[in-house]
């Protein structure tokens, strides 16, 4: 075969494999996330994990709310037991975790979720990094790959707990996100950020 034939075989090879990532991205289910600005770069492992799932572990609970806040802010909510929380995290989002910690130079810094009303369907997620932990707030980590800090308030937790929190990279960006919420109607609003609370 001559090496102008081999060249042109190469890049048809290279050209289809880019198209095929594509399109597997471009047909991939949206879930509410939270997408990174350009300074939070992913890691050359969740490159990798383009479209495929990465296992995931169940959460430790670091610290409950404080019942003693609660009672002085007078908010009337049932804090969810730590051994009744099953909240899931992919390795790939306590990575992208631990390595925002690190750039932080912030073992402390954390994902917060919190859930809202609004949108089409009636609620939303809403995701940001922060720095510390509020009194009203459930911290978890990953069991093995640490510093990997979530913050959850009392009142979200009830309608996210049993979820999993996983990191995604896609040609359009890296964002953390919330899937297999069983709190959650359906597959939610077309937009991928609203979804509708089960009956």
């Amino acid at each position: 075969m001559s090496s102008l034939l081999l060249r042109s075989v190469r890049a048809a090879t290279r050209s289809a494999t880019r198209l095929n990532t594509r399109r597997a991205v471009a047909v991939a289910v949206r879930s509410p996330r939270l997408v990174l600005p350009h300074n939070f770069s992913t890691s050359s492992s969740s490159k990798a994990a383009l479209a495929s799932d990465s296992p995931g572990q169940p959460t430790i609970v670091l610290q409950t709310p404080s019942a003693e806040y609660l009672k002085e802010e007078e908010l009337d909510i049932d804090l969810i037991p730590p051994e009744q929380v099953k909240l899931v995290i992919t390795d790939r989002a306590a990575e992208q975790l631990r390595s925002i910690a690190t750039r932080e130079n912030n073992p402390n810094a954390a994902l917060r979720i919190a859930v809202e009303s609004g949108g089409c369907h009636g609620y939303q997620y809403k995701m940001d990094l922060a720095k510390s932990r509020s009194p009203h707030d459930y911290q978890f980590t990953h069991p093995t790959i640490q510093p990997a800090n979530i913050l959850i308030d009392a009142v979200s937790l009830g309608l996210v707990n049993g979820s999993t929190i996983d990191f995604a990279t896609e040609l359009i960006g890296s964002s953390f996100r919330i899937d297999h919420n069983p709190q959650a109607k359906g597959s939610g609003c077309g937009c991928g950020v609203s979804w509708e609370l089960k009956d």
